[in-house]
């Protein structure tokens, strides 16, 4: 089974910035994705220079910090002038939905204009996983042609078994609409180290496992 082991949030912080160049260093993590928006993006970019074989993607964000974008149609996706998780909630008109793109147009222009090679794009609270967002996500994907992104099927977790078939179906479409790689499933590292200690490791053939290095969510 290939393992890809990505930190999350890069760029959020610097403590998370410290600690995920840390574990590349040790040869522990050997991929992340760059929150464009993030506070600590400019330290974040800096830093990646020195891991040219380490692989570098877009954690898009659309529930965290200030936007990039000035569209006053962002405006009931933002709370105090920042994203907010309550987005999840929402239905999108049409004018909030292409105010959504274009952020997230914004946000991978920022890293490819810093001269970070993109390989691959996952989403802060997955909201790459979103129905409402998906023609969303392809449309970036296009924009910048990339093939590669998390799968949103979550092995080990407790959700119902309807839940289950739901993301099996969205992750089918994922894959096939604008063709894309993705792995089998994904994982929080806490989930997988109780499996992998319990010796109950499924037999899949790519498991994508989250890591969250430097947030107090390992």
């Amino acid at each position: 089974m290939l393992l890809i082991v990505n930190a999350d949030d890069l760029g959020a912080s610097e403590a998370i910035n410290d600690e995920t160049f840390a574990l590349m260093e040790s040869g522990l993590v050997t991929s992340a994705t760059l929150m464009a928006n993030g506070p600590a993006f400019e330290d974040a970019v800096k830093h990646s220079r020195r891991f040219p074989n380490c692989s570098f993607g877009v954690h898009l964000n659309l529930t965290s910090f200030a936007p990039l974008s000035r569209s006053h149609n962002l405006a009931p996706a933002l709370r105090a002038g920042e994203f907010s998780r309550e987005l999840l909630a929402q239905r999108f008109p049409g004018e909030l939905r292409k105010a959504l793109e274009q952020e997230l147009m914004l946000q991978v222009q920022r890293v490819v204009d810093a001269g970070v090679p993109v390989t691959h794009f996952d989403s802060h609270h997955f909201i790459h996983s979103s129905r409402e967002l998906f023609f969303v996500v392809k449309a970036v994907q296009r924009r910048f042609g990339i093939r590669k992104v998390r799968c949103t099927l979550e092995v080990f977790s407790e959700k119902s078994v309807i839940h289950t078939a739901k993301r099996k179906v969205f992750d089918y479409a994922l894959r096939n609409i604008y063709t894309t790689v993705s792995p089998d499933c994904c994982c929080e590292f806490r989930r997988f180290h109780s499996v992998l200690v319990h010796d109950r490791l499924p037999n899949l053939r790519c498991l994508e496992l989250l890591v969250h290095p430097g947030s107090g969510n390992p």
